[in-house]
């Protein structure tokens, strides 16, 4: 049972995340609910975690928060926020038949809405959603989620150039590779899906 302020936050952090299709920070929670304190602000939310009505997420930077379903044609998927890049796209005959269910029915498995355009050759446009699936190893045919340097999530391929050394390629002719000690990047799913709502 939330008291009248936690669900006065929870109102918030929904209509934030609906309005700009990200969390708000804690300043931006303390603001919205008309109060002063962020540490107050972080108590409502810890307060949320703990009743399920939002996630934390490790590798957000951003207020750590979201809120911990999202609604998608009548099927329930996560929905983990913004990310830099993109996934591809395969087109399929008519005659074939996909099935959805293990994606959207995935506890491993969640969406991201794509900002920028480094992965348009790889049929990714800015403002499509991907469908990940969370993975700490590194597959060399496929797009990956890649946490750099703790704070930086980025889709890119990735190649092992040593021991350790990586490189993150992206697909677009106008922009380079760049090359990462193995220490400053984490691997934390790859693109099974994609999503274009026009």
């Amino acid at each position: 049972m939330l008291t009248r302020k936690e669900q006065q936050t929870f109102d918030f952090i929904t209509k934030y995340h609906k309005k700009f299709g990200e969390p708000p920070l804690l300043r931006q929670i303390a603001e919205g609910i008309g109060i002063k304190s962020k540490g107050v602000a972080h108590r409502y939310v810890e307060a949320l975690v703990k009743e399920r009505k939002i996630k934390k997420l490790p590798y957000r930077h951003r207020g750590n928060i979201i809120n911990q379903k999202k609604s998608l044609n009548g099927l329930r998927i996560k929905s983990f926020g913004k990310i830099v890049a993109g996934s591809p796209i395969d087109a399929v005959s008519d005659k074939d038949i996909i099935e959805l269910d293990h994606i959207f029915s995935n506890e491993k498995c969640f969406a991201l809405k794509v900002q920028g355009n480094s992965m348009i050759e790889a049929g990714v446009n800015d403002g499509d959603w991907v469908i990940v699936e969370k993975q700490n190893k590194p597959i060399t045919s496929k797009i990956m989620v890649i946490l750099i340097d703790n704070q930086d999530v980025t889709l890119k391929y990735i190649k092992q150039v040593s021991s350790d050394t990586v490189r993150l390629i992206p697909a677009n002719k106008d922009l380079s590779a760049k090359t990462y000690n193995i220490s400053r990047i984490s691997i934390q799913g790859v693109i099974i899906g994609q999503i274009r709502v026009y």
